[in-house]
């Protein structure tokens, strides 16, 4: 992990707790009600993402950014196309970010995967 996202990552930390010596948020903490390491600014609740399903607001481009946001991963590739569709591709690409931060990889975006792609927990 470059340098660079390790003060953003010490950074989120010491902002959502208050200190270092809390150590960082649990993965159950609302992406709603934190201030997000990552953002694409397309969408900043923590409603639920599912293939198959539209949603009119922009919560699946978000995520499409978000999995696309970190460069130096390379566990996924071609990056997925940011057009707010929740495709296979999506659902695949979750499940891989899902397996990575020790989530069950459902392809399903719920509030612990959320965090996962917020607070990068997942790189």
């Amino acid at each position: 992990m470059d340098t660079r996202k390790r003060v953003l990552l010490l950074s989120a930390a010491v902002a959502l707790t208050g200190s270092l010596a809390a150590g960082p948020a649990t993965a159950t903490t609302s992406p709603a009600t934190v201030h997000p390491a990552y953002s694409c600014g397309y969408y900043n609740g923590d409603g639920p993402v599912q293939a198959g399903v539209t949603y009119p607001d922009k919560r699946v481009t978000e995520v499409q950014c978000l999995i696309n946001e970190n460069t130096s991963w390379a566990s996924y590739n071609p990056p997925l196309p940011v057009n707010g569709i929740a495709d296979q591709a999506t659902v695949r690409a979750l499940a891989t970010v899902q397996n990575h931060a020790g989530l069950t990889p459902d392809g399903i975006v719920g509030p612990q995967t959320w965090h996962a792609l917020r607070t990068g927990v997942w790189w």
